[in-house]
């Protein structure tokens, strides 16, 4: 995402916020600086301060009414005075906690606009189309152990963002990677207890704890406990990686392959976490695993259990984890 072209956005609806519009059928609206033959396309604001995007139409073409997401509307809006009456796209957002995810979509239109200024209708809806999914809900919610395993998962990430603002890319286990990370050669696989006692690590298939060809593996151990008051949410550890990284569109959308979108933060409100203990052990030749080379003729899926209370941890200590992380950030380049 064009970061320039977002604090451009940004702006001007923060600028548009600053005076009440003065009915609902009106918007108060700005010129984006991306411009058509049929002239540019507006920011607008609502008189709730909903957030609008405008994009104009020809004489012959028509919208819709697309209500595509929980929160998200595709609609003609007609926009006139005494000299001039214009037609347009009106894309808007109904909720605004998600103001900052609908900015990443309204720059996706304006670069995918940009492209192609002769057809910007159909820019907008081919950007929606692919953004729709982020303003509805996940088909099924997370399960206990899943929205766990995420959390441990986003923790690592912020750890690696520290080091590397474009650690997003890093994050491989939502597309079905093997590891949860891939850091050049060096691979990070990810597991979550909610156990109050012992330290196991279940293992899914030969290839979980394969390191890399010609690299190295870590297989981070994290205890986290939940509980009422203080501890953070799937979605404070969301704004955080979105506030140190450089890729907010990317991992919004890492983030639904992983079964979580925006629209799901209000589902998980109340579900906090604290970390209770990080370890982060080397798999070497020595640590116990079933390697694909092991595994008997015809023997397929095996999912076993590691005790990791007899293994030695390389990092425990939360200045040691910081230093490795970052370590490992900067040997990817």
């Amino acid at each position: 995402m064009a970061v320039g072209l977002r604090e451009v956005v940004d702006d001007h609806w923060g600028r548009l916020d600053e005076e009440q519009v003065s009915s609902p059928q009106r918007v108060r609206t700005s010129n984006l600086p991306v411009a058509t033959p049929l002239g540019p396309l507006l920011a607008a604001v609502d008189h709730t301060g909903n957030r609008h995007l405008l994009v104009p139409l020809t004489a012959h073409q028509h919208v819709r009414l697309d209500r595509g997401g929980a929160a998200l509307t595709v609609r003609e809006r007609p926009l006139e005075n005494e000299e001039v009456y214009e037609r347009y796209a009106d894309l808007g957002c109904d909720r605004r906690d998600l103001d900052g995810v609908f900015t990443g979509l309204v720059v996706d239109v304006l670069d995918a606009v940009g492209e192609a200024p002769d057809r910007p209708l159909k820019a907008l809806y081919t950007v929606v189309s692919q953004w729709r999914a982020l303003f509805q809900h996940s088909p099924a919610p997370l399960s206990p152990d899943r929205l766990a395993g995420l959390f441990g998962e986003l923790v690592v990430l912020n750890e690696l963002l520290a080091g590397e603002s474009t650690a997003v890319d890093f994050w491989t286990g939502p597309s079905g990677h093997r590891h949860d990370f891939t850091v050049g050669t060096h691979g990070i696989e990810v597991k979550t207890s909610t156990a109050a006692t012992g330290r196991k690590a279940r293992i899914h298939g030969a290839e979980q704890l394969q390191p890399p060809p010609e690299g190295t593996l870590d297989l981070v151990w994290i205890r986290v406990e939940r509980v009422v008051e203080q501890g953070s949410t799937i979605s404070d550890l969301v704004d955080h990686a979105r506030r140190t990284g450089d890729d907010d569109t990317r991992l919004l959308f890492k983030l639904a392959e992983a079964g979580y979108r925006p629209a799901d933060a209000d589902l998980y409100e109340d579900v906090r976490f604290v970390v209770r203990e990080q370890r982060w052990y080397e798999v070497d030749s020595e640590f116990p695993r079933i390697a694909p080379s092991s595994a008997p003729p015809g023997v397929s899926d095996v999912d076993y259990t590691v005790d990791l209370d007899q293994q030695q941890p390389q990092v425990t200590d939360p200045s040691e984890i910081r230093d490795r992380t970052f370590r490992i950030t900067q040997e990817s380049k």
